[in-house]
């Protein structure tokens, strides 16, 4: 499997569990997910995933460091859900953190993904600049 296609599952699994736990956090803290002020975070984490996965795919030069910071983004969500879950030791709270403790893993796979997009793309960078200089 390519590295790219790495990439987009891990950001598609990691923006799902952000956007699970995210919806369950606002309905802990007495929000209703019919609410106008929920669907803009919520959809945030879509459009991230949306973006991240579609530059995967272009191999520019910065879409490393963009992946980087997304799933970075979504691994420091799923560690803010583990922090704010109550109560803690229901099976509700234990699920929860088992959910945050996963996404957190997810999250930092797509890290080491991005990394290794990003050095991918520099060893490529290198390759084509040896067979300009062999011309």
């Amino acid at each position: 499997m390519k590295n790219n296609e790495k990439v987009v599952i891990v950001t598609s699994v990691a923006a799902v569990i952000a956007l699970v736990l995210d919806a369950f956090m606002f309905v802990q803290h007495g929000h209703s997910l019919t609410s106008p002020s929920v669907w803009p975070r919520l959809l945030l984490f879509i459009v991230l995933a949306i973006i991240i996965n579609g530059l995967s795919f272009l191999k520019m030069r910065f879409c490393g460091y963009a992946t980087i910071l997304v799933n970075l983004y979504f691994a420091i969500a799923s560690l803010a859900a583990f922090q704010m879950v109550s109560p803690r030791e229901s099976a509700y709270g234990l699920f929860i953190q088992a959910l945050s403790i996963v996404g957190i893993l997810v999250g930092a796979a797509g890290v080491y993904y991005g990394a290794k997009q990003r050095a991918d793309y520099t060893k490529a960078k290198i390759e084509k600049m040896k067979e300009q200089m062999k011309k």
